[in-house]
């Protein structure tokens, strides 16, 4: 294996290592995703273009379809998240009912919840009942 596919790997198995700490609130899947992807892909590509003696296209391809791979993989992990979200946490029916129930709302979002959901699950701020 040549130097520049020997750091190339080398570079990309200390950023995989420090992916873990990728997932904080600050960023979403999608740039996890695309991160993620760039720095396999780039690796991948390098060690490919390195057995046809061009690492540095090798390299910014992968990289390149790495990102865009794992954006959209990403992407739709945000996507299948705020889905299921949605159904287990479904906003209160506006409808009148007999029954004297009291709905909630987010004071950040704005969103209406029922009684029993306690803390909003999109901003993580406790629900204020509507008058």
């Amino acid at each position: 294996m040549s130097r520049v596919a020997a750091a190339v790997v080398g570079v990309c198995a200390f950023a995989l290592v420090g992916c873990e700490s990728m997932g904080t609130a600050a960023q979403s899947k999608t740039t996890q995703g695309a991160v993620l992807g760039g720095l396999v892909g780039a690796g991948t590509g390098a060690i490919i273009g390195n057995q046809s003696d061009h690492a540095g296209a090798g390299t910014a391809i992968g990289a390149g379809l790495g990102a865009l791979t794992g954006g959209l993989i990403g992407r739709a992990m945000e996507q299948n998240d705020q889905q299921a979200q949605q159904q287990q946490y479904p906003p209160a029916s506006s409808s009148s009912s007999t029954s004297v129930s009291k709905t909630k709302f987010c004071p950040v979002g704005g969103e209406t919840f029922a009684e029993d959901v306690k803390y909003c699950p999109t901003h993580g701020v406790e629900l204020k009942y509507k008058e």
